[in-house]
């Protein structure tokens, strides 16, 4: 299992790779073409796709790294042996968060598939799809971060650390 879910994360990571990739490409291509006269207008309408499938994969392994920032503001003055429950809540709270987000972002998606972008007629649901992906990539983090928590007491409990 642990094997297939790092395989899903490595390319998650290529994905966004790629997408960045294909977004510095296609604006070489624009500004050459342009340049040359010839500009190539539907290039735009790909590179939106592109970029927010870039940004969206990106804070989702921003979000699995903990890349965000963040302001430790209560974990310093709780008692101590609290960091295990307010590492569950947390990620229970985010995880409430996100699926909140899938939720209506789903609907966002659905909605968006009636409406083509102007010139190449690509349903926007393409590009309303990444932040549905994106946010349901970040709630597998927070069940992976809640399943590391839960592990890691139960082993430092059979090793008689608490």
């Amino acid at each position: 299992m642990n094997r297939v879910y790092n395989a899903f994360r490595f390319a998650e990571v290529i994905a966004a790779a790629v997408c960045l990739a294909t977004v510095i490409g296609l604006v070489f291509w624009a500004t050459v073409t342009r340049f040359l006269a010839t500009p190539n207008i539907w290039v735009i309408e790909i590179t939106q796709i592109f970029f927010a499938w870039t940004c969206a994969l990106s804070a989702s392994i921003a979000f699995r790294r903990s890349s965000h920032f963040s302001v430790d503001l209560l974990s310093g003055r709780l008692p101590a042996g609290s960091e295990f429950w307010m590492g569950i809540l947390r990620n229970v709270l985010v995880f409430c968060l996100v699926m909140g987000v899938v939720y209506v972002s789903l609907d966002f998606v659905h909605l968006s598939r009636r409406r083509p972008l102007p010139l190449t007629r690509i349903p926007f649901s393409w590009v309303a799809a990444s932040i549905s992906v994106a946010f349901a990539m970040m709630g597998v983090t927070c069940i992976e971060n809640i399943a590391r928590l839960v592990t890691e007491r139960l082993g430092s409990r059979a090793k008689g650390e608490l």
